[in-house]
């Protein structure tokens, strides 16, 4: 799975829970190196304020490597108390689950 992949999955499910629940708001700058953008690099993919509590969430591939303005962005987050997550593939469907919960609809194939 690419990060592109990563990112569109958990987008399209931010943007249904966002649907039902109005507590959820979340952002993500698609193209940052087309964005006239100022201050420290590293800031995480994705903003999102989920159950309550304002997280981040740094989307990598298997083997994508954190930066290190990245983990400065990871401390400083930390250090303030905001939840930060290096998300992976390998978390997918776990992150799909949290965020949609009972809504998600599995499709499998039908027996014939």
């Amino acid at each position: 799975m690419t990060e592109d992949e990563l990112l569109e999955g958990v987008a399209q499910a931010l943007a249904l829970r966002a649907r039902w629940d109005e507590s959820v708001v979340w952002w993500h700058i698609r193209r940052s190196d087309l964005a006239l953008t100022m201050g420290t690099p590293g800031i995480p993919d994705v903003m999102v304020v989920l159950d309550g509590r304002l997280e981040a969430w740094e989307l990598k591939t298997e083997r994508g490597v954190v930066t290190e303005e990245q983990l400065r962005w990871r401390r400083a987050l930390s250090d303030a108390g905001v939840i930060h997550h290096i998300v992976r593939p390998a978390d997918y469907d776990e992150l799909i689950e949290r965020i949609v919960g009972s809504r998600l609809v599995r499709r499998g194939l039908r027996s014939l």
